[in-house]
């Protein structure tokens, strides 16, 4: 009988006390940085639905190691520079259809950044098709209570659409 009660007793604290950190089982990884972003994203509009142009303290630069063909993976090398001290920063990456993300090294979430600190990742993606394709790259930040998003679409041309939005069709 003590055996239970010393058992219940034990359980109970568990469960009081499990909004502390050492028994918290989720972290700032399992939080779900597209969501938030769409989510900050909708926020940011004017009062016609229009998104609001939103500067980050983030400037991201991206480059192609060759041109983009079908079947074929293409590396896509990141630079993020922080404008200012960053206490968090955060990435998701999508792709549109057709175009499958092989490799993906942007972590989810960077944090206590310094000013003009410098970030360098890499994905890698393989088009399966001849169309045009987006890399969609959603980031967040998070200044004390101010939070921003930006969604950045990379345009990934493929075949004749490299040239044009609207090839005409082959004979």
């Amino acid at each position: 009988m003590i055996r239970f009660g010393t058992s219940l007793l034990i359980v109970s604290l568990l469960l009081s006390i499990s909004g502390c950190s050492i028994f918290s089982f989720s972290s700032d990884d399992d939080t779900n940085v597209l969501n938030m972003a769409k989510s900050l994203l909708k926020e940011q509009t004017d009062e016609h639905g229009e998104p609001k142009k939103v500067k980050l303290p983030v400037r991201v630069h991206y480059t192609f190691t060759r041109k983009p063909m079908i079947d074929e993976e293409l590396l896509v090398e990141f630079e993020f520079i922080s404008e200012e001290a960053l206490p968090v920063l955060r990435f998701a990456v999508t792709t549109t259809d057709g175009l499958e993300l092989t490799d993906n090294d942007i972590e989810p979430l960077y944090s206590k950044l310094s000013a003009r600190q410098v970030i360098k990742s890499n994905i890698e993606v393989k088009p399966t098709s001849e169309s045009k394709f987006y890399v969609n790259l959603f980031v967040v930040t998070e200044v004390g209570e101010d939070k921003k998003a930006k969604h950045i679409k990379i345009p990934i041309p493929i075949g004749d659409y490299f040239l044009s939005d609207d090839p005409p069709p082959r004979q």
